[in-house]
């Protein structure tokens, strides 16, 4: 894929808001599916929409601008701000780009926060050259006590390479698996087989973008213990501290 740089008005942009951390974190909870209980909260970056329209248009501008990192690491800072506002027993989920990850800064970052209760998610969604470099990392966050979660299972090649080389301790279900599972045959058996899938290896399933209440009894109905989505709640900023259901 061939990036443009992008134009000056928003390079300055983007330097400004990494300047300035001017980053909003918002937080979409992990429930059970059984009982609405949450366990986890993933942290998401909000911009000033005078800026970019999108988060997705954010980090695409600046990867292109050869100053994606420094965004993500912005982003990640941001967010763990905020650890000591997570319920008890809740973990946070931060995203980042496999390029991220490999960064000596980015990785610092992450192991000082590394007794907090916190989760990477791989975003990549290209292939990965480097599998040694990348699985030295996370194993090393592993041993400090973060979980590694591979985004978007379902959606390509490159999340099952993820799975493959990196067993992860999460797995969440791309959006595209879960959007009208309830109707979907195909969509069911695929999700009822990484179901069993994540049981053999030991890892915990996620389903992402669950939007009605068809497709959470579904999912629930074929095994999967946790999702997220509009139909339970969407992300806002992280309640006052209780144990929360939804």
């Amino acid at each position: 894929m061939t990036l443009t740089m992008p134009a000056l008005p928003t390079m300055r942009s983007l330097r400004e808001i990494i300047r300035s951390q001017a980053i909003q974190p918002m937080f979409q909870p992990v429930v059970r599916l059984e009982d609405g209980i949450v366990n986890a909260y993933e942290a998401l970056a909000r911009f000033d929409k005078s800026h970019f329209p999108g988060p997705a248009e954010a980090f695409a501008a600046a990867m292109a601008g050869g100053v994606g990192v420094e965004l993500e690491l912005v982003a990640l800072e941001r967010a763990f701000e905020h650890l000591g506002e997570m319920p008890a027993g809740a973990w946070m989920s931060a995203n980042l780009s496999v390029e991220a990850l490999l960064t000596p800064g980015v990785i610092a970052t992450l192991l000082a926060h590394a007794d907090r209760g916190i989760a990477v998610e791989l975003t990549e969604h290209t292939q990965v050259h480097d599998y040694p470099s990348l699985i030295k990392v996370t194993e090393e966050l592993r041993a400090a006590g973060i979980l590694i979660a591979v985004d978007d299972a379902g959606a390509g090649f490159a999340s099952l390479s993820h799975i493959l080389q990196l067993r992860p301790d999460i797995i969440k279900l791309d959006i595209t698996l879960t959007r009208g599972i309830d109707v979907d045959p195909v969509r069911m058996a695929l999700a009822r087989s990484l179901v069993g899938f994540a049981q053999d290896i030991g890892a915990t399933l996620i389903a992402e973008g669950i939007e009605t209440l068809a497709e959470h009894e579904k999912l629930r109905s074929l095994g999967v213990q946790l999702g997220q989505g509009y139909f339970m709640a969407r992300p806002g900023p992280l309640p006052a501290l209780a144990q929360i259901t939804y």
